[in-house]
């Protein structure tokens, strides 16, 4: 339906991390993203992720010191029970791909957690 809306012209969908939120006398809404601003008298937001492997430098040092299994993509390989290497557990993004995409949200945590306890 979002699809048929934005080619309908009824709909604007734009991705980006809002800047400044600005509301005027007249109600509209102005948003600045990276690059771009935008109004309008109805918004709607949502949240989402970025696809890229949290951790940043250490981790890689962590990976390459441990020689740490990682998929093409540089995700963990990991078992059932979140264990990346012997008592090294990983939940979060780091497990999106045992868990799956909810791996970042607290749905997630709590499958994370339900079997690294069943694992120990």
């Amino acid at each position: 339906q979002l699809s048929r809306l934005e080619r309908e012209g009824k709909l604007m969908i734009e991705n980006g991390e809002v800047q400044t939120t600005i509301i005027n006398q007249e109600n509209q809404i102005t948003l600045t993203l990276e690059n771009q601003e935008l109004t309008a008298e109805t918004l709607l937001l949502a949240t989402g992720f970025l696809p890229i492997l949290p951790g940043g430098h250490w981790l890689n040092e962590l990976i390459e010191k441990l020689q740490l299994k990682c998929a093409g993509c540089g995700y963990p390989i990991i078992n059932e029970g979140m264990e990346w290497c012997s008592h090294l557990y990983v939940s979060g993004p780091l497990a999106e791909l045992e868990i799956g995409p909810v791996a970042r949200n607290i749905s997630g945590a709590r499958m994370a957690a339900e079997r690294i306890v069943s694992n120990l």
